[in-house]
C-alpha cells in the first residue's frame, strides 16, 4: 500500500468520524440552555458610573492651591 492511499484513507476516516459526531450533536441539541440576560431595557436612560472613577464630592485627595508652584515653599 503506497503513502497516497494511506493518507487518503486516513483523511476519509477523519471525515467520517467528524461527520458522525456533528450529526449526533445536531440530534441531541445543546448540553444546557443558553444563559438568560439580566438586562432591563427600562433602566437604560441613566448612565452608570465606573467604580474606578472616584465621585468628585467624596474624593479624599486634598487640593492645594496658592503655594507658588509644586514643591516650592515660601519662607
Amino acid at each position: 500500500m503506497n503513502t497516497a492511499t494511506r493518507l487518503g484513507g486516513f483523511a476519509l476516516g477523519l471525515a467520517v468520524v467528524f461527520g458522525a459526531t456533528y450529526g449526533a450533536g445536531q440530534l441531541t441539541g445543546p448540553v444546557r440552555p443558553p444563559a438568560e440576560t439580566r438586562h432591563d431595557p427600562a433602566h437604560t436612560s441613566e448612565p452608570t458610573r465606573s467604580p474606578a472613577v472616584p465621585d468628585p464630592t467624596t474624593d479624599p485627595t486634598p487640593t492645594v492651591t496658592g503655594t507658588g508652584g509644586a514643591g516650592h515653599t515660601h519662607g
